[in-house]
């Protein structure tokens, strides 16, 4: 399984607008340059992003764009879903009565334990939670000179399987 480019920019997209001081606004064109985006891709993605109600965008001196809902209830797994349909592993993941070998498959319950761990983390993760931890490196960059910093992984509430 692998996220797609649209997706992977659309997550950008959502965690640049999340570390602005809410309510403000980002030009496309400052969105694309922070997050390397290519201008073009990026006004397709902010369009989905807007019908999907992630975001809200203007035209004009004043415009941009920004975030609809605050950081705080925007899920990893609400925008990748969003990009890309259901997260599935494979298809008796999601719909196991149309697997012939559901019955008598060993390991039909890996995966689905699996797929129901990466819903659960993705679900319970929020854009706010991930903006605080751009804002963790940002510091730890800003302290040590741009190299590699020491930052704390994000505290899952989910205890790893």
């Amino acid at each position: 399984m692998e996220i797609s480019r649209r997706a992977d920019y659309a997550m950008r997209v959502i965690l640049d607008l999340a570390m602005l001081p809410p309510g403000m606004r980002a030009r496309a064109r400052d969105i694309a340059r922070r997050q390397a985006i290519p201008y073009a891709f990026l006004q397709k993605i902010i369009r989905d992003l807007c019908a999907a109600g992630f975001v809200e965008a203007s035209r004009g001196r004043r415009g941009g764009v920004r975030l609809a809902r605050p950081a705080e209830s925007i899920t990893l797994l609400e925008v990748l879903e969003a990009m890309e349909g259901p997260i599935r592993l494979n298809r008796c993941s999601r719909e196991p009565h149309l697997c012939p070998r559901y019955s008598f498959c060993a390991i039909h319950p890996i995966w689905a334990q699996a797929q129901a761990y990466l819903e659960r983390l993705l679900g319970s993760t929020t854009f706010a939670q991930v903006a605080e931890r751009g804002r963790q490196i940002r510091a730890a960059q800003a302290r040590n000179g741009a190299s590699a910093p020491s930052v704390p992984a994000l505290r899952s509430p989910i205890s790893t399987p």
